[in-house]
């Protein structure tokens, strides 16, 4: 039960680094590697099951 709390707020923690990292970047930035911003939500979750 321990192991999966940590798991499950390992992977929110990563969300919102990933998600406030995201909104910080400029709009030439999120162009170029192909994200706009109505995807930011979307990508943050995707990277957060990668962890």
């Amino acid at each position: 039960m321990l192991y999966e709390l940590r798991h499950r707020f390992a992977r929110w923690l990563a969300y919102r680094q990933t998600l406030a990292s995201l909104r910080q970047a400029p709009d030439s930035a999120l162009a170029d590697a192909g994200i706009s911003r109505e995807e930011i939500r979307e990508r943050a979750q995707h990277a957060s099951l990668r962890r």
